[in-house]
């Protein structure tokens, strides 16, 4: 998403071509252009602060909460910092987009990602917002009305993706350049974001605010895996090993 906001939320960056006096938590390099970039001197959207990250997570829960028809199975967020080390430095390259699947990885496991970029900085609640404004094109299961992209909304209220973790950085060219990481992925071709039904239905046990609690920590490596399981069952060591989240979190959101 690229954005014009000049005069919202206007933080004003310095750029050094040699060290300088910064919390060290605070400084990004960018390698290829040789400079050190203080961005988050604009405490507002450094995710380094545990405020922003609060900030970030609160705008996510919102809007899942939220979904209309409501879900079943939607997982409560939380911080990862090993997302969010990846996000900062994928963000730090600049490259105004999408990585490839190495620029994204926890584990073994390819995580799913939000990029925006702003002429002007932005906070976090109007960066979440806006991926999440394309609600407006996308129906319930079918995916987009209109042909217009609805990626950022739906891996927003993706219902595992219970792990998340952002990063941002000041670009050549006075861009802003923001990005959030996803574990687990969304976005899977013809599958829904989350399934429809009463509130917390999938966790009546471990729910939170309309949020379930209780997400599966395995994952499984094939997306027929209930196809798999329903011709062979988990008995099978191909499918127990292939499937471990259908065979093993009988009772936890997968």
């Amino acid at each position: 998403m690229l954005e014009n906001t000049l005069g919202v939320n206007s933080c004003f960056v310095l750029w050094f071509s040699e060290e300088f006096t910064c919390g060290a938590s605070n400084v990004h390099i960018i390698p290829q252009y040789n400079v050190w970039v203080c961005v988050c001197v604009c405490i507002e959207i450094c995710p380094d602060s545990t405020a922003v990250q609060a900030e970030i997570l609160n705008q996510h829960n919102t809007f899942r909460r939220a979904v209309t028809p409501t879900a079943r199975d939607m997982l409560k967020m939380s911080w990862s910092e090993e997302a969010a080390a990846s996000a900062q430095a994928w963000v730090d390259t600049c490259s105004m987009a999408h990585g490839p699947p190495s620029s994204r990885m926890l584990g073994d496991y390819e995580m799913g990602e939000n990029l925006f970029m702003s002429s002007a900085s932005k906070n976090w609640t109007g960066i979440v917002t806006a991926w999440h404004s394309e609600v407006i094109d996308y129906s319930y299961p079918n995916g987009s009305i209109n042909g217009k992209p609805i990626g950022h909304y739906t891996q927003v209220v993706w219902n595992s993706s219970y792990k998340v973790g952002c990063g941002a950085a000041l670009c050549p060219g006075s861009v802003y350049f923001y990005g959030c990481q996803y574990y687990r992925a969304g976005n899977y071709k013809g599958v829904a974001p989350y399934k429809e039904g009463a509130t917390c239905a999938d966790c009546p046990n471990s729910c939170e605010n309309k949020l379930c609690t209780n997400p599966c920590p395995y994952v499984n490596k094939y997306s027929n895996c209930a196809a798999m399981k329903q011709q062979a069952g988990c008995s099978n060591p191909l499918v127990y090993a292939w499937c471990p989240a259908l065979c093993l979190c009988t009772s936890l959101i997968t």
